[in-house]
């Protein structure tokens, strides 16, 4: 339907452009279509596969102090049109009312946006107008009823010949409640029976024919041997995600597209390295401002050298990235979990570190939270594949959820909170390894921005049975009155066979590092840490360094033995170290830099 006045967005910097949640309400769904809740989940595993490539800064609407609003939008039971007063709308959020009916004729699906009418004051007004381009608070969707032979499943592996996948009718109807042939900026790109965004034309490689409604693409295109969701047939028997013709088009109305191949601007890429020599695990930094992130393996001086290109595991996307190395797929080599950190919904990718493809594509984690994330790897089941633990940053409390890897995608194993503590917002930190040599890798977490230096170890074992048992009791790592929080390392340094516990200084310390015996630590269960001995305690450089350090540990020169490597948190001095056991109260390695450039989005993240 048309509205009174649209909402509109325009391209920003990637930085600032987190990714778009579909909130979707079924109030009215009278005819009941989406009573079976697994049409719901279909429904909604459409609209998180396009939210996860489109960018946006929308403003939450909240109504009140005199500031009104209503959303318009066709009732999907009726066809008619409903008014919902003062709807209120979260940031980055585009609301969906999606129903069913008996639609005329051979129509499947019907989408569009909705309207609205407001009164209030200017910035009220500006704020539900929004930027230049297309942007919007929601819309509608309707579902045939009567006419329709479906496939609802969430695989493809069953739809009949003749059935109409449901999944590909809501990703259709869903852009075009974005715009594609319903908005103004659709129409003001069109001319001569085609369409000539720039970024369309140059996708197809001239303007694109359209369909004599002018509403989709002409019948038939193709790109790259695709089929185009937005052709005006549906195909039967078949699954059509949207093409990069269609997130070209939705590029042009003002959407940011991000990490989509053949879209200009907008494609991830990741480059494996050929070969790890001497048997050690690779490491990989980001911080870089430029969205890239790289792999490194340890050089003959202690320092290390990057092994192959930049990858880009964001495409579009240039803020904060976090790492993890582990083999999630059991083929014995080490492969590449990437996580996005604060100003966009919380995602995740995994790329096999053998043929560099998607061992699990960019997916949408911890209910979209956009705070940032953390993560570490280890094999809590002992079947040889590492399991992917996450953790919220600052903001996001103390949520823990951890994964398996299998299939294309990611399974939840556990979902908890840790410390059990439901009121602290300042995020934790992940580590795995194996502290009580049971062949399981144990969690440990690590209280976050603002918590005192507080640590836990949750059992593997445990938690491979969904449940998050504590292998010994919570400690203060440090002076229980820092607020600075604390980073978290796990993995045998002194080679007894049990990982060790590591830790730092949070944002705000300075650059400690103190490492505690994990046969200690499981020997002594309650014990004051700071009266424990420790393997080391000593400050990697400046101890007037106040921006506080990132610590990993791993086995980086195959002596079976981990080393430490310490990045720093300092936005001016992207310094780096590895320290081998034999250095660690005394390190005398080099500092160097590993990006060329001083200035990082965020310090160094060591992965």
């Amino acid at each position: 339907m048309s509205n009174a006045t649209t909402l509109k967005l325009e391209g920003l910097e990637a930085r600032e452009c987190p990714a778009v949640v579909f909130q979707i309400d079924y109030s009215f769904d009278t005819n009941g279509f989406f009573n079976d809740p697994g049409r719901r989940a279909v429904l909604q595993s459409a609209a998180d596969a396009i939210g996860a490539h489109l960018d946006a800064n929308l403003p939450a609407l909240v109504p009140g102090g005199g500031n009104t609003w209503a959303a318009r939008f066709f009732n999907p039971a009726t066809g008619g049109e409903v008014q919902i007063p003062n709807l209120a709308v979260g940031a980055n959020t585009i609301v969906i009312y999606a129903g069913g009916r008996n639609l005329e004729g051979a129509e499947a699906g019907e989408g569009g946006y909705g309207g609205y009418s407001a009164g209030g004051s200017q910035a009220w007004f500006d704020s539900i107008r929004g930027r230049a381009g297309f942007g919007l608070w929601g819309g509608a969707l309707s579902f045939d009823t009567v006419g329709t032979n479906w496939y609802f499943g969430g695989g493809i592996s069953g739809i009949g010949a003749n059935q109409l996948d449901f999944y590909s009718t809501a990703v259709h109807e869903l852009t075009h409640v974005l715009g594609i042939g319903t908005s103004p900026q659709w129409n003001s790109l069109t001319a001569g029976g085609a369409f000539v965004g720039p970024t369309a034309t140059a996708v197809l490689g001239g303007p694109v024919p359209l369909s004599a409604d002018g509403d989709h693409w002409a019948e038939g295109i193709t790109v790259r041997g695709d089929v185009v969701s937005m052709d005006p047939y549906a195909s039967l028997g078949r699954r059509v995600e949207l093409s990069a013709l269609d997130f070209a088009g939705l590029k042009d109305l003002g959407w940011t597209v991000s990490d989509v191949a053949g879209v200009p601007g907008a494609a991830s890429s990741f480059t494996p390295p050929v070969s790890v020599g001497g048997g050690g695990t690779p490491v990989v930094l980001t911080g870089a401002t430029d969205g890239t992130a790289q792999i490194y393996t340890l050089n003959s001086d202690d320092t290390l050298v990057a092994a192959g290109a930049p990858s880009t595991p964001f495409g579009g996307w240039t803020g904060v990235i976090r790492s993890v190395v582990g083999d999630f797929n059991g083929d014995g080599t080490k492969d590449y979990a990437f996580a996005t950190g604060a100003g966009t919904a919380g995602t995740v990718r995994v790329y096999d570190g053998k043929t560099g493809a998607d061992l699990v594509g960019r997916t949408t984690v911890l209910d979209g939270f956009a705070g940032g994330l953390f993560l570490a790897a280890g094999d809590v089941d002992r079947d040889g594949r590492d399991e992917l633990a996450l953790s919220a940053d600052a903001g996001g409390g103390t949520r823990v959820v951890l994964f398996r890897v299998y299939g294309g995608r990611l399974t939840v194993a556990a979902d908890f909170l840790a410390f059990g503590d439901a009121s602290f917002r300042g995020g934790s930190r992940v580590a795995m390894a194996d502290v009580n040599r049971d062949g399981a890798a144990d969690l440990v977490v690590g209280a976050g921005l603002g918590g005192g230096p507080r640590v836990a170890v949750y059992d593997g074992a445990a938690l491979a049975a969904g449940k998050a048992d504590r292998l010994v009791p919570d400690f203060f790592a440090l002076d229980s009155s820092l607020r600075s929080g604390v980073y978290v390392a796990a993995a045998d340094v002194d080679g007894d066979g049990s990982a060790d516990v590591i830790y730092s200084t949070g944002n705000t310390g300075g650059p400690r590092v103190r490492i505690v015996s994990g046969a200690v630590l499981v020997a002594n269960p309650g014990a004051d840490m700071a009266a424990l001995p420790a393997l080391a305690d000593f400050f990697t450089w400046d101890q007037n360094d106040r921006a506080g350090i990132r610590v990993a540990a791993k086995d980086v020169d195959g002596d079976g033995r981990a080393e430490l490597i310490v990045g720093s948190g300092n936005t001016n001095s992207a310094m780096v170290r590895v320290i081998p056991f034999s250095e660690m109260n005394t390190p005398t390695t080099k500092l160097t830099n590993p990006f060329g450039n001083p200035a990082t989005i965020d310090g160094v993240y060591v992965g």
